[in-house]
């Protein structure tokens, strides 16, 4: 396949009016589910089909599951889209499509809390490498790309208002065989810098807490290491583009204003029972501090290392989507 742009895809690609109409509903609960914008069922036809379409023809001669890496800054849509198509390859085309978000790969908040104590107090926190359970990502992997017909296998999930995982009945149930696999992160694919990259900290929270630069050379050294190893099972890397690193805050904060309003629906009768972490607008600003460095540096580089890229506007709608040459 050329390389083209996806506006062009959805007009010479559009599925049968009859599919589209059969996944509206089922595509509008799932958006509902996510407490996304419902609005977004609207881009059946233009983006979630065309791109199913061609996932479908890019997975079919495979033996084992598809892995589509996707990256992008925090509250971009990164999960809603994945999930999206995920349920439209299953419905509309047939494919056991699942979504390996890797926010819910977090290490156990008494595992990181000792990491902290044992490495640096910056991995207290959770969202950078080193943060996350790779051993454990690494051996789910492994085992989704041999599930057979009839056997199940339990994938962990993440509580964010809670900051810890989830008691395992409540993990996502994966039945057996996959065939494509969305794994989704703010940092999927990130590599590592150069060592003068790491030199100047880069904002208030590297300059007060990490000012000879240990916590940010660690972080480096997990991208090079064990990240290196689970990123590299991706088949297919993606990246949603920004127009700038300045609005991601604004995205995440929307994100965060949802968790809150959501809280009872999420937690029901138990909630008044759990000490809850919603973040503030302001701890927002402290919080995202820990992501920045990694994520100015994926908007310079992910544009072109990319094999897929989405490009956002500033209401976090997909403008254009650039597929790769060929398959």
């Amino acid at each position: 396949m050329n390389a083209l742009e996806f506006s062009y895809l959805s007009k010479t690609h559009n599925q049968p009016a009859s599919l589209a109409d059969r996944l509206h509903f089922d595509v509008e609960q799932t958006l509902k589910g996510l407490y996304a914008d419902e609005s977004l069922v609207e881009r059946i036809d233009d983006l979630y089909l065309p791109f199913a379409r061609w996932v479908s023809q890019y997975s079919r001669p495979r033996r084992g599951p598809l892995i589509l890496g996707l990256a992008g800054p925090q509250g971009c849509g990164k999960t809603t889209f994945s999930s999206v198509v995920s349920h439209v390859l299953r419905k509309g085309f047939d494919l056991n499509a699942i979504v390996v978000s890797l926010d819910d790969l977090y290490l156990a908040q008494s595992d990181r809390l000792s990491y902290a104590k044992s490495c640096h107090p910056l991995f207290a926190t959770r969202g950078v490498p080193g943060t996350h359970d790779t051993a454990l990502a690494l051996s789910i992997f492994d085992r989704l790309k041999s599930l057979q017909s009839g056997e199940v296998m339990y994938v962990p999930t993440f509580d964010k208002s809670l900051d810890d995982r989830k008691p395992v009945h409540r993990w996502q149930e994966v039945s057996g065989p996959v065939d494509v696999i969305f794994f989704e992160g703010w940092c999927v694919g990130a590599t590592e810098m150069s060592d003068e990259a790491l030199q100047t900290p880069i904002n208030r929270l590297e300059q007060d807490k990490d000012s000879n630069g240990e916590w940010r050379r660690e972080v480096n050294r997990h991208l090079a290491s064990d990240y290196k190893a689970l990123f590299d099972l991706i088949d297919v890397q993606m990246w949603m583009q920004p127009p700038s690193f300045d609005i991601v805050y604004d995205w995440r904060n929307k994100q965060e204003r949802v968790l809150e309003e959501h809280l009872l629906d999420i937690h029901g009768g138990i909630l008044d029972t759990l000490d809850i972490k919603v973040m503030s607008p302001e701890a927002l600003k402290g919080f995202m501090q820990y992501y920045e460095r990694i994520t100015r540096h994926m908007i310079c580089y992910m544009v072109q290392r990319a094999d897929v890229r989405f490009t956002l506007l500033p209401d976090q709608s997909i403008a254009s989507v650039r597929l790769p040459e060929s398959h």
